[in-house]
């Protein structure tokens, strides 16, 4: 095992984009009205700062892509169709993430919220969702709430099964790569996971997430203690608790887990993939199936707890 080196920048910058066909002549007049009270004074304070922009352009005029969302098929045609794009530009202290980064958010849903608009998170290349508990910031943070987005690709040499099979019940391929989108924005790297078999789709997912929960958790606390520090020392073979599962969700324990050692390889400047220690003898195929299947709890997604005492095991999905 060795250390590696992670940066801890001191300014980090995020990005959101409102789709919108009805665009407001002063987007930030509704500041102060429809950002949440947790927020709202933060807010303001922020608008009148350079840490906050905002910019409304013709739909044609932008420069990003936005045709591989995750979304619905209402969205996905509404953004299609939208005639402007509004977009909110946010630099915040590392120090101060995770809260600006929220406020930000918060910003955002408000624009959207007043103009009709889909908001739409680039960095985590997805929609934010409206309705329900999740279309208001939450006065604390919690991870799982939609600040991490995913993208799966298939490698279709590596074993993949034949269309009339059901994937994702395969042991037998290792064809799934996935990455874990949105932790530039809080100054870490992406996080990807590949030679996956699509039985393990959900269990290397989990491990993402609970690998995320922890290295922002360090991270935050590291800026915090080492304000001028612009590195910080990174055991290449950390081990995730199942408590970094639950933190992630924002929830108590009522699956058991397992703790679980993975290596951790800079393949760039942005990404860190996550592989088997490397001592494992076998290939990552057969880590998953033996190791990270067990050690992940079976659930798709879990409320918080001062949301709802219903979980969503896996088994009950569509």
């Amino acid at each position: 095992m060795s250390q590696l080196v992670l940066s801890v920048p001191e300014t980090v910058t995020s990005h959101y984009v409102i789709a919108t066909s009805d665009p407001l002549d002063d987007p930030r007049a509704v500041v102060p009205w429809r950002v949440p009270e947790p927020f709202r004074a933060a807010a303001v304070e922020a608008l009148a700062t350079p840490r906050l922009g905002i910019f409304t352009i013709a739909a044609d005029e932008a420069t990003w892509r936005l045709d591989d969302l995750l979304a619905s098929e209402d969205d996905r045609r509404r953004v299609r169709e939208s005639s402007h794009q509004v977009l909110v530009v946010h630099r915040a202290a590392t120090v101060d993430q995770p809260r600006g980064e929220q406020i930000a958010r918060a910003v955002a849903r408000a624009i959207a919220d007043a103009s009709d608009g889909v908001l739409i998170d680039p960095q985590a290349r997805q929609v934010v969702l409206r309705d329900g508990l999740a279309r208001v910031e939450r006065g604390w943070f919690r991870m799982g709430d939609q600040w991490f987005g995913t993208r799966y690709e298939v490698n279709e040499a590596a074993g993949r099964p034949t269309h009339d099979v059901d994937f994702r019940g395969t042991e037998s391929c290792s064809c799934l790569r996935i990455t874990l989108l949105g932790l530039r924005r809080f100054g870490l790297p992406d996080l990807v996971i590949e030679n996956i078999a699509c039985a393990h789709e959900l269990p290397a997912l989990s491990l993402l997430r609970s690998l995320a929960c922890r290295l922002l958790t360090d991270q935050w606390q590291w800026a915090r203690l080492h304000p001028r520090q612009p590195t910080r020392p990174l055991d290449d073979h950390p081990k995730i608790d199942p408590d970094d599962f639950w933190t992630f969700w924002g929830a108590t324990p009522f699956v058991d887990g397992r703790p679980i050692t993975l290596r951790l390889v800079p393949i760039s400047r942005t990404i860190l993939k996550v592989m088997p220690p490397e001592a494992y003898p076998g290939t990552q195929t057969a880590w998953g199936r033996d190791v990270l299947v067990p050690a992940m709890p079976p659930l798709v997604g879990c409320p918080a707890d001062e949301d709802s005492p219903w979980p969503r095991p896996a088994e009950n999905e569509a």
